[in-house]
């Protein structure tokens, strides 16, 4: 009998050492970025989500509190979003209503402004094509246009990388001279992909993870978000 109880309370102590060595890793990760549980401090996109939280560029996923998503795809509604948030949220006064934008929520008016001022264009008359995952040309694209809204201009840059790109010709043509410009800014990069080629996968979605890491570069070569 005494021995059963003391093989109990062993296999109990052992469960309370355990839960109390996992509490500090929680702990770390809620105090390096942000509250968010699903974000490893340690990983590749970290330096970037803390910097795009710490800016309030981006925020948790959906209603689900204390999580990042890093692996969740961006759509137009969030950048749309993001791009406003960069901006200081600003409020048009205008009424732009698409059928895919419901009245009251949350990128109502962030759509609206992004499609007033030029930086995404409306994909049908009355859509807006809010749930539609970005690709990498198309955040380039964004990105330039957001860039010439804020400066009046952006210079056109030669940029002999982008001749490397094995990929470069599936870019978009609208977006051609944006993908251009954000290689050379070291914006958005190229990788090798399994075969060796050296690729800048335009098509590409985008992930949340990485759209940190490109907002960041974004934000620091424009010397916005402080």
């Amino acid at each position: 009998m005494n021995n059963r109880f003391h093989n109990r309370m062993t296999a109990l102590l052992l469960t309370l050492v355990f839960c109390v060595s996992l509490a500090p890793r929680t702990s770390a990760v809620a105090e390096r970025i942000g509250d968010y549980r699903d974000l490893n401090p340690n990983a590749w996109y970290a330096q970037g989500v803390r910097y795009c939280v710490e800016k309030g560029v981006m925020s948790g996923y959906g209603n689900v509190n204390h999580y990042f998503n890093p692996d969740g795809l961006v759509k137009r509604a969030e950048l749309a979003t993001i791009l406003w948030r960069m901006e200081g949220s600003p409020t048009t006064g205008l009424t732009l209503r698409f059928d895919d934008v419901e009245e009251g929520s949350w990128y109502e008016e962030p759509v609206r402004w992004i499609v007033l001022t030029g930086i995404m264009d409306a994909k049908e008359p009355s859509v807006f094509g809010a749930e539609r995952v970005i690709t990498r040309d198309q955040f380039a694209l964004a990105l330039w246009r957001y860039a010439d809204y804020r400066n009046g201009f952006v210079p056109q840059i030669d940029d002999p990388e982008f001749e490397t790109y094995d990929d470069r010709d599936i870019t978009r043509p609208e977006a051609m001279e944006a993908m251009r410009w954000a290689s050379a800014l070291g914006i958005i990069t190229g990788v090798h992909d399994m075969n060796g080629r050296y690729v800048i996968t335009p098509w590409a979605q985008v992930q949340r993870s990485s759209a940190a890491t490109i907002l960041m570069r974004f934000c620091l070569d424009m010397g916005i978000c402080d």
